[in-house]
């Protein structure tokens, strides 16, 4: 969620600080922090807002209010005004919902006598610096709305609105003519807002052109709604709608925001489109199932047995009500209301963890844990773990591949794309490719011998199993001649492992590959069980990077070193002289003679943003040549 400093300074009479500074709060009792961005007149925080906070924090509101509890800062709560002139009449909009599973409350009013155009200077920049794009005063308003408290709206022109405004769920295979000129035939489970013409929009995802807002527009209806997240999620999946409305609706919100969203939007119209006879009509409001304002119980000993801290009374009221909770407390139970806005809060613990984050957990002190009885160990995990251990301390690399695969025993309802719509049946398939895409960095990587592994579950038609994989692959005739065959290597590997490992183990050979079900392990030594977790193939101070798409080139060099340099500096001198195209440099062969001493290197050349071409690579080689010859070294 992109959040204005500018716009959250709305919120608060005293002057706020800078935006690092309030991303520095946020981050120490609310959320992660993505980055914080300069503007030219302002800053904005990139907040990463979990699907947990998503009820109330995607929006400027949620996070004003967050840092109003953090700093103990009161709100403004009056933001929105009407335009002093306009007139109200009693008639409304007339509504009507046929799906009250998937529409929770709908709200709707006619404004008419409105003039469309450009928005103010001050609303465009409101949404430009989130990087939306201003269409018109209109849409502006409701955009921002969204933005500011967290309800998405939508407007349509009142005179192409036929009859009454219907939710409904669509015909199979209606046609929906959305914004921007995109046509999507939709099913029977998919849910619109129509007239008795035809599909206004598509409910809680994208508005459509049949009452499509234009500078033609005199009079508007302004919708306030709530949806049924899992159906929004659905629709905008299927379709690959993915819209701002649809994030907040999936991710659910409350219905008692809704008429707050339509007043703010009202208020914010008649001020911004205002034209001489503006007329706010009554609004529509139905709302067939009414929420239940939830409250939660927790005594206050539980709060200190699980937060490890002594907390007065007072405090936690005080913490509670700064999150805008009332709080009943009595014979040391506290009875807390829930704000309708805190989807997330229905257990104890999560008024536990509200204390806590807002207490400071950095102001929790440390405390040495209790001595406790020795627990048991999982056989599953202590097999595996001994198997990878094993298996690292021979040279194999671990691979973790994706368990979607695009055809298997088991298929996925709701694939994320059409190569993963099904579990995968075995490790082997998705290890070939592994192998494929490695052999062809072998001497990038500077290896003459594929060694790799995997272990994870796989999916039967009855049955799921954990499966260990393992692949030796020679790249070389040397590495065959001196190895031997990836079969003899499997075989003596297996034998290894047994006998090592004390486990009975039914392989399954695939050409250069084995697999086998993880085995009932005989005996479990329980005291070496820490002892698994620290094997490990790399060491702290390894840095890693994702190789680069572009192709790489390796070309030889040998030279007679001056004496007073060792191997070292050798390397040392070729890479200042190449400069950053030289990826690697391997050493393959050194013997001394007549008191000189030979080496010969492998130098790996390759770009992160291009393709090399043969005069850079030449150029690159001249300039190490010239630069050895320089320092002593003779060519071979």
């Amino acid at each position: 969620m992109i959040i204005s400093r500018n716009w959250l300074q709305t919120y608060f009479d005293a002057a706020l600080p800078d935006a690092q500074k309030i991303a520095d709060d946020l981050l120490s009792h609310s959320f992660e922090i993505e980055g914080v961005i300069e503007k030219e007149a302002d800053a904005v925080i990139d907040i990463d807002v979990l699907p947990n906070r998503a009820h109330d924090c995607l929006c400027h509101r949620g996070i004003a209010q967050e840092y109003a509890a953090i700093n103990k800062l009161g709100l403004i709560t009056d933001r929105y005004h009407y335009h002093e002139n306009f007139t109200q009449e009693s008639d409304m909009v007339h509504t009507d919902i046929q799906s009250p599973d998937q529409c929770f409350r709908y709200t709707a009013r006619k404004i008419s006598y409105i003039t469309v155009g450009k928005s103010p200077a001050w609303l465009t920049q409101r949404l430009e610096v989130l990087g939306e794009r201003s269409i018109n005063n209109i849409v502006d308003a409701t955009n921002y709305v969204m933005f500011d408290i967290g309800n998405p709206l939508h407007a349509f022109d009142a005179d192409k609105v036929v009859g009454t405004i219907t939710v409904r769920n669509a015909q199979q295979g209606e046609v929906f003519h959305a914004l921007g000129g995109e046509e999507y035939e939709l099913e029977s489970s998919d849910l619109v807002i129509a007239d008795e013409e035809g599909i206004l929009a598509l409910a809680g995802i994208k508005g459509g052109t049949k009452a499509e807002v234009n500078e033609t527009t005199k009079s508007i209806i302004i919708e306030s709604a709530n949806f049924n997240p899992v159906t929004t999620r659905a629709t905008a999946r299927r379709l690959k709608l993915f819209t701002h409305a649809s994030k907040r609706y999936e991710n659910g919100i409350t219905s008692e925001i809704t008429p707050i969203a339509l007043e703010s939007a009202s208020r914010l119209i008649s001020d911004c489109a205002h034209a001489d006879d503006i007329t706010l009509h009554a609004v529509s409001d139905i709302y067939p199932n009414p929420e239940r304002q939830c409250s939660v119980e927790v005594a206050h000993t539980h709060i200190e047995k699980v937060l490890g801290i002594s907390l007065t009374k007072n405090e936690v009221e005080d913490i509670l009500e700064r999150l805008e909770m009332n709080v009943h407390e009595a014979d040391g139970v506290y009875t807390i209301n829930i704000p309708f806005l805190r989807q997330d809060i229905r257990i104890a613990e999560d008024i536990i963890e509200e204390l806590g984050r807002m207490y400071g957990y950095e102001n929790i002190p440390v405390q040495k844990l209790e001595d406790h009885a020795h627990q048991s160990v999982n056989p599953e995990v202590y097999v595996e773990h001994r198997i990878i251990n094993f298996l690292i301390k021979r040279g194999f690399s671990e691979l973790e591949n994706y368990s979607f695969v695009k055809k298997g025993d088991q298929s996925v309802i709701n694939p994320i794309a059409s190569d993963k719509s099904a579990l995968r049946k075995n490790l082997t398939k998705e290890m070939q490719a592994a192998l494929a895409l490695n052999t062809k960095q072998a001497d990038f990587l500077n290896i003459n011998t594929l060694k790799v592994f995997e272990i994870g579950t796989v999916y039967l038609k009855d049955s799921e199993q954990q499966v260990c994989t393992i692949a030796i692959e020679p790249l070389t005739k040397s590495a065959r001649k001196r190895d031997g065959t990836s079969q003899d290597q499997l075989e003596s590997l297996l034998t290894e492992m047994k006998e090592s490992l004390d486990i009975s183990i039914e392989p399954e050979f695939e050409q250069n590959m084995i697999s086998f079900v993880l085995p009932n392990i005989n005996t479990i030594d329980a005291h070496a069980f820490t002892e698994l977790f620290k094997v490990r193939s790399y060491d702290d101070t390894d840095s890693y990077h994702s190789l680069s798409v572009y192709p790489y080139s390796k070309r030889d060099i040998s030279l007679w070193a001056p004496e007073e340099y060792a191997e070292q500096q050798i390397k040392h001198i070729i890479q200042s002289a190449a400069g950053h195209i030289l990826k690697k440099i391997y050493l393959f062969d050194t013997f001394t003679k007549e008191g000189r001493t030979s080496y010969a290197y492998n130098l790996i050349f390759q770009l992160d943003d291009d393709t090399l071409t043969d005069q850079q690579i030449e150029n690159v080689m001249n300039a190490i040549t010239k630069t050895l010859e320089k320092e002593g070294a003779e060519i071979r």
